[in-house]
């Protein structure tokens, strides 16, 4: 990851991507905003492109396995990022989340000074696992965009 990621808390920097089924997605959007790990968030359906985080298009956007996206919008920060992504992993219509807490032990990130290998340090644990899920969501979108460029 490049330095860019680096944050303070996840939420308010950039929205998290949840993938959701089409049926019903009105009602597990509501479902997703009555969630109490998701206090403060705005949810909103993706419209245009899924490859990106932007209002590009009129029209909901589709994922390559033919799901929607909500993107869910926070003003703070996330208290429980990984209570949150279990909670809604186990909403019903939810397909898959952006949050990936807890998967790993270093990042790598690239940056002024050069690349620095990040390890985790206890103390540092929740901004260690806010880098990676923001690696990890940026990877995902410019992954979704070469996907749609070969398309």
């Amino acid at each position: 990851m490049d330095e860019s990621k680096l944050c303070d808390g996840l939420g308010p920097g950039f929205p998290i991507p949840v993938e959701i089924t089409p049926f019903c997605h009105e009602h597990t959007i509501r479902k997703i905003a009555e969630l109490p790990s998701c206090a403060g968030c705005k949810p909103v359906l993706r419209m245009g492109s899924s490859s990106n985080n932007k209002v590009d298009g009129d029209k909901i956007a589709v994922t390559d396995n033919g799901n929607y996206i909500v993107d869910l919008h926070f003003t703070a920060t996330i208290k429980n990022s990984p209570k949150m992504a279990k909670d809604l992993k186990s909403l019903c219509g939810v397909v898959d989340h952006g949050i990936f807490s807890g998967m790993t032990s270093a990042v790598i990130c690239a940056g002024a000074d050069g690349v620095v290998v990040k390890t985790l340090d206890k103390k540092d644990k929740i901004i260690f696992n806010v880098a990676i899920a923001s690696a990890a969501i940026g990877l995902v979108a410019v992954l979704a965009s070469a996907i749609s460029r070969r398309r």
